[in-house]
């Protein structure tokens, strides 16, 4: 801390010191503390202590995203290393960077299995919507967009919808999961 922030907490002290005096005991030491509070507030100190606090809970936010990509990983009978070599798991949400064979078609449905059983497994979410999947296929580079949704309904042994148009949802069956762990395995090999 330094000097000047040392010489302004004190005189916000003697400030919140000159603002109570006049109130009685037992009184007096909780008006301290809400004065002296309300003064702090925007001060260095509060800014340092949110600083502080915010790099602790981003530090335990990746800490349990690595564990939830171990456990994936785990579960998917591969390397975590190897996993990170399909995905770039982002704070809120998978990126799919591996490579996948055939047509367009085949890659929608190839991808969204990997996108969906890594929501599900590293995220714990199970639906996800048609415009996530879309952007995510898309910025991968698959194109014929307009087709995902047949596409997917193609195989209702592996995914399962529900919503209609722009508020459609998919998640994994039991079968859609061990398949798209089947994908990563094959990937890794």
């Amino acid at each position: 801390m330094s000097e000047m922030q040392i010489e302004e907490i004190k005189e916000k002290i003697n400030q919140a010191i000159k603002a109570v005096a006049d109130v009685e005991e037992p009184f007096r030491t909780k008006a301290f503390e809400i004065v002296l509070s309300t003064l702090l507030e925007g001060s260095v100190i509060k800014t340092s202590i949110k600083s502080r606090s915010s790099t602790e809970t981003s530090t335990r936010r990746t800490n349990t995203l690595n564990q939830q990509i171990a456990e994936f990983a785990k579960k998917a009978g591969i390397e975590s290393g190897k996993l990170r070599d399909f995905y770039d798991f982002e704070e809120d949400e998978p990126v799919f960077i591996g490579k996948v064979e055939g047509r367009e078609a085949e890659k929608q449905i190839q991808i969204s299995k990997c996108l969906l059983i890594a929501y599900e497994s590293v995220y714990g979410i199970s639906w996800v919507k048609t415009s996530i999947l879309s952007k995510a296929l898309d910025n991968y580079g698959v194109g014929s967009l307009n087709n995902l949704a047949k596409n997917l309904g193609k195989c209702r042994d592996d995914f399962r919808s529900k919503g209609q148009f722009r508020g459609t949802q998919y998640k994994l069956t039991q079968l859609g999961r061990e398949s798209a762990l089947n994908l990563l395995r094959q990937l890794s090999a």
